[in-house]
């Protein structure tokens, strides 16, 4: 018996330290992470076209938000199953390994589309529900109250509106019933406040119902499981109760009931193959647009402006070197134009004496001089006046040339008749004295 009790008591003292190592583990784990401030103008943006919906819908909309890829597999098997009702929906898709606010979003045909088909929209609400829970809730208040300052958020047969001090609480009138919303984010919230990140607009459906400024989709018959999400604005987070899922109650949604539900934590293993955005620990929490990103990605984009000119400047002083004329550039042709005239003064220079062609040689050299730095493509914009200036002066030297040739011609025949008469005097002269 001594052995036996020694060997008991030394099993509970193990067990004792294992279950304190687990406590201090999940202690550690649920301690305060760092708060990620995400970026307001874009957290408005995206939140624009979900802020109005019911509590009950958006819990489970921003939950599924953060497994991304369940979404996708749920919107297939979807269509799938497209001949299912509501109910029949919810009941078969309780037999697929995902979340149950994946689950919850089943019977909604158009909506759990409409979030696969836009990967980054989801993904970014995901990773910012991860990131600040609460900045998100805040500015989903913040739509709220903007549209029911404007008077498009209202009481009306398909919502109720309750107000718990500074805090709207939206849940549908009817019991086990989901109206979806649509509406233009362009004139529900009034004037929009940020100019650069407008808000995402969503077509509204053809077969919806118009009512108070807002579109009504057809009525969703569900059960009360359902209604195990919502959220406990005066703390700003998600709660849920996934034992009242099993509930078959004649219920809806009630606040003061759900406000009291345990708080939301992330499950790692629906988040499946889906990397997050920056590594984290055990806690899920994931930071993605803060102050600094912004700053950080121009900086970035300035340097990549900055090589990429300083590269292109490089390759501009090579080319200088490497240049060939081509028929297509104009400058190309005028410089063609110019080396022909300068040969053809060359040519005419063999009859001038030695200081004419030195002077002449020299003014070839300046005309090609300018030619080059004409050609060079930094000084395209001027070019085209320089060249046609030089048009000219090539023109003007040509008749010069051809002038100063006819002289000359002209000088060497009238001396060449002079020569040519004076050896006839000459003879004529000759012949006189022999005859006398």
């Amino acid at each position: 018996m001594g052995k036996s009790a020694k060997h008991i008591i030394s099993y509970i003292a193990a067990i004792s330290l294992l279950v304190g190592a687990t406590v201090q583990l999940v202690h550690a784990e649920t301690q305060e992470q760092p708060i990620v401030e995400l970026h307001q103008a874009k957290l408005d943006q995206m939140l624009a076209p979900i802020a109005l919906y019911p509590d009950s819908l958006l819990s489970h909309i921003l939950i599924a938000a953060t497994y991304p890829l369940e979404v996708v597999q749920a919107a297939r098997w979807r269509e799938e199953h497209d001949n299912l009702s509501e109910q029949q929906a919810l009941d078969l898709a309780q037999e697929q390994d995902w979340d149950p606010s994946v689950i919850a979003l089943t019977p909604f045909t158009e909506l759990l589309a409409r979030m696969s088909k836009d990967l980054v929209w989801l993904q970014s609400l995901g990773d910012a529900f991860l990131a600040n829970e609460a900045q998100v809730l805040t500015s989903v208040q913040t739509l709220r109250s903007r549209a029911y300052v404007k008077g498009n958020l209202q009481d009306n047969q398909y919502q109720n509106i309750e107000r718990e001090k500074d805090k709207i609480v939206i849940h549908s009138v009817e019991r086990e019933t989901v109206y979806v919303p649509y509406y233009d984010t362009r004139v529900v919230y009034g004037d929009w406040w940020w100019t650069v990140h407008q808000p995402i607009y969503w077509r509204t459906p053809r077969h919806y119902a118009y009512h108070s400024g807002i579109y009504w989709s057809p009525r969703f018959h569900i059960s009360s499981g359902f209604f195990f999400g919502g959220f406990r604005w005066s703390n700003n987070y998600v709660v849920v109760n996934h034992d009242y899922r099993s509930r078959r109650s004649n219920h809806r949604y009630n606040y003061r009931q759900v406000r009291e539900y345990p708080r939301w934590h992330h499950n790692s293993h629906h988040r499946r193959s889906v990397k997050y955005q920056t590594s984290q620990n055990s806690r899920h929490q994931r930071g993605i647009t803060s102050r600094n990103y912004q700053s950080q990605q121009s900086q970035s984009h300035r340097t990549k402006v900055i090589s990429g000119l300083k590269h292109k400047q490089a390759q501009h002083s090579r080319s200088e070197y490497r240049h060939k004329p081509s028929q297509n550039n104009k400058h190309d042709v005028f410089s063609k134009q110019g080396t022909s005239s300068n040969s053809k003064a060359f040519k005419v220079d063999k009859h001038r004496t030695k200081p004419e062609r030195a002077y002449n040689s020299q003014r070839s050299e300046r005309y090609s001089a300018k030619n080059e730095h004409v050609s060079r493509p930094t000084k395209a914009v001027k070019s085209a006046p320089m060249a046609h200036d030089r048009n000219k002066k090539i023109q003007v030297n040509r008749k010069v040339e051809r002038t100063s040739s006819s002289k000359q011609q002209h000088r060497s025949q009238s001396s060449m008749r002079k020569h040519t008469n004076g050896h006839s005097n000459s003879a004529k002269h000759k012949g006189r004295t022999v005859e006398h």
